[in-house]
């Protein structure tokens, strides 16, 4: 198989990036981490650590530990190597990249989505399972950070699905017509799952 390699100029609005772990000297701690918790409970890719979605050809928004964030993939992750998924619904990608940079400015301006640690540990476990939010937990969702004042967490993968759940149903979609089961039970490795064979995405390619 032919593995084609692109640069940040190739990316698109909506991409998905998983990180890759790689077995070097640069590998952080906590993709090791996360490598070793997947393997240990049968991850078919463990080696995929985190992921995010492309707000345009420069940053990406991803769930850390500081919650929703935005990263230059030529700057602040100029040394991660990704594999790129993209959506083949051009509105739906575009629409991912707009939700996922309005959830980042909503949390830049009152903290209201911390990272989700506990959830990605429950990931671990039960991985795939639970049904999709319905269009009105959806909503709740965000009527609790906005009218409410209330906060919501997330962690990287499940931030990934909640994502194009929530704008494949804005798209009159099904809400499991992008990605199927809870976005909760999600992890890195079983979201390379979920995008392998799935006729909504397509492999762009491999950066680094």
């Amino acid at each position: 198989m032919t593995v084609k390699t692109i640069k940040s100029a190739d990316l698109q609005p909506g991409d998905i990036l998983l990180k890759l772990l790689i077995r070097d000297k640069k590998s952080d701690p906590v993709s090791n981490l996360i490598f070793a918790s997947q393997l240990l409970t049968g991850a078919q890719h463990a080696y995929v650590t985190h992921a995010g979605i492309m707000f345009d050809k420069s940053y990406i928004i991803e769930s850390q530990g500081v919650g929703i964030n935005a990263n230059d993939v030529r700057v602040q992750n100029k040394d991660i190597a990704y594999a790129v998924y993209r959506c083949n619904n051009i509105n739906v990608a575009r629409g991912a990249a707009t939700a996922a940079k309005m959830l980042f400015d909503i949390h830049k301006t009152g903290k209201s989505f911390s990272y989700n640690l506990g959830g990605a540990i429950g990931s671990l476990f039960n991985t795939g399972s639970g049904q999709a939010r319905t269009p009105a937990t959806m909503d709740d969702l965000l009527e609790n950070v906005l009218v409410k004042g209330k906060s919501s967490s997330f962690f990287c993968s499940q931030f990934v699905v909640y994502v194009y759940q929530f704008v494949g149903v804005q798209n009159m979609f099904a809400e499991n017509a992008f990605f199927k089961g809870a976005d909760a039970k999600v992890n890195p490795a079983h979201l390379l799952s979920l995008l392998q064979n799935n006729p909504k995405f397509e492999l762009v390619g491999f950066m680094k």
